[in-house]
């Protein structure tokens, strides 16, 4: 079993647009490898083998977290490859009611981007939007680190992921791209032995190649999981890294592949 951790589609009226803004602020540093449609993902799934994909929607203004969650639940009933989570604004002056519904519609966490949504990950506001969701039992899905397409924001370090790691220890919290892209000789002295989950979406490559990225995974290999941040990496390319990959066991590979999520996420059905 191969379950991609990390991947994004749009609605269908504005996955074009979206794709295109996205890669207009990324300065030409990504390329895409869908078109960030639901049929253009679950093909993309068929190429490379890939049987589950989660899928992470971000609310990027307060008034959006209300449509997503619509958007999310009617695709729930359409594949039961896909895993949706949903997506809350720490502004959105509705957050327990929305955090309410998400739980009774079975959707199993949130997507934050405290780049693109416009808060510091670790703020005031946040931490009460944090609170609320674990107390649903929710998954606390974050991007971490540095964005290419959001250069100058300092919303998401991982000094401030260190301060929510600390501050909420125990949770079930997901740290995207390693932990954050590149910083991994920074992460290793300040996430020290605090635990969670990290997935390796857009960083593969790079953490093959670091030495502390390396160190890093060998001292949390129970906690990480394949991931690709389709439609910004090919999921066939990496699942082949994991497969040909001379340097992981059989049984790593099968704690990245599906192993290690299951012991976090539900498989519908």
């Amino acid at each position: 079993m191969i379950i991609d951790a990390h991947t994004h589609i749009y609605p269908d009226a504005v996955a074009k647009r979206a794709i295109s803004t996205i890669l207009k602020n990324a300065r030409g540093l990504v390329d895409a490898h869908t078109d960030g449609t639901y049929d253009n993902l679950l093909a993309s799934m068929d190429y490379a083998g890939v049987d589950f994909s989660v899928v992470l929607p971000v609310a990027t203004n307060p008034g959006q977290g209300r449509g997503i969650l619509e958007w999310v639940k009617q695709l729930q009933a359409r594949s039961s490859r896909m895993i949706f989570f949903s997506s809350v604004h720490p502004y959105d002056p509705g957050y327990k009611d929305l955090i309410k519904e998400t739980k009774e519609s079975g959707i199993q966490g949130f997507k934050f981007h405290p780049d693109y949504q416009g808060f510091p990950g670790d703020s005031r506001e946040a931490y009460r939007i944090y609170e609320e969701a674990l107390n649903n039992d929710l998954i606390l899905y974050f991007h971490a680190g540095p964005d290419l397409s959001l250069p100058d924001s300092d919303f998401a370090t991982i000094e401030r992921f260190s301060n929510i790691l600390r501050d909420f220890q125990g949770s079930k919290i997901v740290l995207a791209h390693g932990g954050g892209d590149g910083e991994w000789e920074k992460i290793l002295e300040l996430y020290g032995a605090r635990k969670c989950y990290y997935d390796l979406s857009f960083v593969l490559e790079k953490m093959m190649l670091d030495k502390h990225a390396r160190q890093f995974f060998k001292q949390n290999e129970d906690y990480f999981f394949f991931g690709t941040d389709s439609p910004w990496r090919e999921q066939k390319k990496y699942v082949d890294l994991i497969k040909n990959s001379d340097s992981l066991s059989q049984e790593q590979k099968e704690k990245l592949f599906y192993k290690n999520i299951l012991k976090l996420i539900k498989i519908p059905g």
